[in-house]
């Protein structure tokens, strides 16, 4: 059993499948045609139903001028499966009712009632209309009881504003449409005056009506006309509930993106802004405030960069335009800090691609006196941003030193780029280095490739032998320098870099400018600041220290234990290591793979002797005999170019490069 309260009226219904009946009372007649509907006529989505499966309350009041509607709509909900609020009201308290339930969107209603709360803000109402049907019901059952003269008065909305006298058969029908209930009550006193024997219409007519003794009908709406109006009403929700998704999703977004967003009017007023809008657009002292936006509606499909509070931005300006009429404008901006952390944020991924420093200063093993001078000045040369150089034989850790002062400087949150000039052939170094635009030569990649600069844009690029580029590339590096700009290949647009350049050579550069080949003004570019890394035989000291580093970690990885003997060390010390470091490793490498738990002077010896022999060879060069003065010219070719650069075997012979190319074109074939 549900119990439904009604204003002025209660109805008990009892629901049981298809049948349903109704208590004796004031809606017994209209209720009783709400039987005959079809359980399931309208199906609700699933935004009212509550999480065990119920149908929860929506936002629809149903306002009934007299208690029979309100019964008949109230039965015509619980067939829809809606809950509804139905309350019955005159034109005076609508207000009041409306009042009492703030979170109604859409309300039902007809007549006078529906006028009225037409008018109040942000409400949709859904008239409910008469149909023809439902007054040829009404008019029949008076002519059945023998009457002909009928008088029909309600408010306009209710018959479109029909009015005027009609002859059906032989009976006479008035009808007048009054605008409110003052009229209404005026035209049944005509009516009653007129000799008017009925008069159907709304309550204050049927009011009226029954007080001058007439025969009073209501002019009621059918079940029909009540269930069209709740599924309109139910549409409404619907669709609003669906705008008010789309308004908070986009609200969300907008003000989640990292970019300011503001509207402004035809007439120069802010409409709508985010939350990064607010942020910036905010004083100091708490007050937020558009002047500075209003300023740039002077610069409509433009960029510019622009000072909001002491907040560098690039705004955009982009008109708004609404079946072909200007609105407004929207106004974007990034904050310029923005844009450069989000920059650093993209090429900051290059930690993925290894563009990263490994080494710092504490991992430099070393407590020779030289080494730590050198530790205390290239920390101190870390601090600035002046080209460094760093030079030292083969072999000594000028990469270590590089990593090291990238680490220790302003610039160790951005990348690490490390090219070995030498190892890129120098047809492709350009690209390498500067990149290319796309279909700036055959093969190029779509698009084009960033070079090497630009990837260090925010950090240290470190150029490793730097004395072997060619006299083109160090044209081009001088340039960067000078500038700080490079241009791709191929391309027309210059693009600024900040990037520290740390070059390291194991050659005598200050000898090389003066046999021209190395540019003297780029000398003095790259060796603003300068490091010299002493060779392993000038820091004697460190010796013991670097190789028990290097045998304790390789043992470890074999899962071995070793140990060096007093003799070894001492003849490790005394060895002058023209390899420096990296043959120090490599002995200890040897060495510790060799299966013995105790290294003695003998191993050492063995190791020494067995790589210099290798030397030896490796400097010899074997001519068959009986061999033209071209083919023996060719063997010397062939063995210099297989140990050395283009570069290096056009100096050790005294030749040119197109020499060189010359004696070489067929060497190969």
């Amino acid at each position: 059993m549900l119990t439904l309260k009604i204003k002025r009226t209660t109805v008990a219904v009892a629901w049981a499948g298809n049948n349903t009946k109704f208590c004796e009372g004031p809606g017994k007649r209209i209720l009783a045609a709400v039987a005959e509907m079809k359980l399931g006529e309208i199906q609700i989505r699933d935004s009212f139903r509550t999480a065990d499966g119920g149908i929860s309350m929506i936002p629809i009041l149903f306002l009934a001028p007299f208690p029979g509607m309100a019964n008949l709509a109230t039965a015509i909900a619980q067939k829809m499966g809606i809950q509804v609020i139905v309350e019955v009201t005159d034109d005076a308290q609508a207000q009041a009712i409306v009042n009492k339930y703030p979170d109604t969107e859409v309300i039902v209603s007809r007549g006078g009632v529906a006028e009225k709360v037409r008018g109040f803000d942000n409400m949709s109402v859904v008239e409910i209309t008469m149909s023809v049907n439902d007054l040829l019901s009404v008019l029949s059952r008076l002519t059945g009881q023998g009457i002909r003269r009928i008088g029909i008065a309600s408010r306009a909305n209710l018959f479109d504003g029909t009015m005027g006298d009609f002859s059906i058969a032989d009976t006479e029908v008035y009808i007048r449409s009054c605008t409110d209930e003052q009229e209404i009550h005026q035209t049944v006193l005509q009516f009653s005056e007129q000799q008017i024997e009925a008069v159907i219409g709304c309550r204050m007519a049927y009011e009226t009506a029954r007080e001058c003794g007439l025969v009073a009908e209501l002019l009621d709406s059918s079940a029909v006309s009540i269930r069209k109006a709740l599924e309109e009403a139910v549409r409404i929700v619907k669709a609003k509930e669906s705008e008010k998704l789309q308004a908070a999703q986009l609200t969300a977004i907008i003000d989640n993106i990292e970019e300011g967003v503001i509207a402004v009017t035809g007439d120069k007023k802010v409409s709508f802004y985010n939350n990064l809008a607010k942020r910036i657009c905010t004083e100091p002292n708490k007050k937020l405030t558009f002047s500075h936006i209003v300023d740039l509606l002077n610069y409509r499909n433009q960029e510019k960069i622009v000072s909001i509070n002491g907040n560098s931005v690039l705004a955009r300006i982009i008109p708004l335009e609404f079946n072909n009429k200007k609105r407004g404008d929207v106004i974007t901006f990034h904050e310029v800090s923005s844009i450069q952390a989000f920059e650093r944020k993209i090429r900051f991924s290059s930690y993925q691609k290894g563009l990263y420093a490994k080494r710092s200063f504490d991992d430099i093993i070393a407590r020779s006196a030289i080494m730590q001078q050198l530790i205390a000045k290239a920390k101190n040369y870390a601090t600035y941003k002046s080209n460094l150089l760093i030079y030292g034989e083969t072999g000594t850790g000028k990469e270590v030193i590089a990593q090291s002062v990238h680490n220790h400087s302003r610039y160790h949150k951005g990348p690490f780029v490390s090219v070995n000039t030498a190892s890129i052939p120098p047809s492709l170094l350009e690209s390498e280095l500067f990149g290319y635009a796309e279909g700036a030569f055959t093969g190029a990649r779509k698009g084009g490739k960033q070079g090497l600069f630009e990837l260090a844009h925010g950090g240290t690029i470190f150029l490793d032998e730097i004395g072997e580029l060619t006299p083109e590339i160090q044209s081009r590096l001088l340039r960067v320098l000078q500038e700080k700009e490079i241009m791709r290949i191929g391309d027309d647009k210059i693009i600024p870099v900040d990037v520290r350049i740390i070059s390291a050579t194991n050659r005598d550069l200050f000898e090389q400018v003066k046999t021209g080949a190395f540019r003297q003004d780029l000398y003095y570019r790259i060796h603003v600041l300068g490091l010299r890394i002493p060779p392993l035989r000038e820091r004697a000291e460190d010796i013991p220290l670097l190789f028990d580093y290097f045998v304790r970690r390789m043992s470890a990885r074999e899962g071995k234990k070793v140990r060096i003997s007093a003799g070894a060390m001492k003849i490790l010390k005394a060895y002058s290591w023209p390899g420096n470091i990296r043959q120090l490793r490599n002995i200890a490498e040897v060495i510790t793979y060799g299966g013995d738990e105790v290294i003695e002077p003998a191993h050492i010896d063995d190791v020494l002797r067995e790589q210099e022999t290798r030397v030896e060879q490796s400097k010899s060069i074997t001519i068959p005999a009986g061999g033209s003065l071209k083919q023996m010219e060719g063997e010397i070719i062939k063995c210099l170019l297989a140990k050395h650069s283009t570069d290096e075997v056009c100096r050790q012979l005294g030749v040119s490069r197109v020499t060189l190319w010359r004696k070489t074109k067929d060497l190969f074939q």
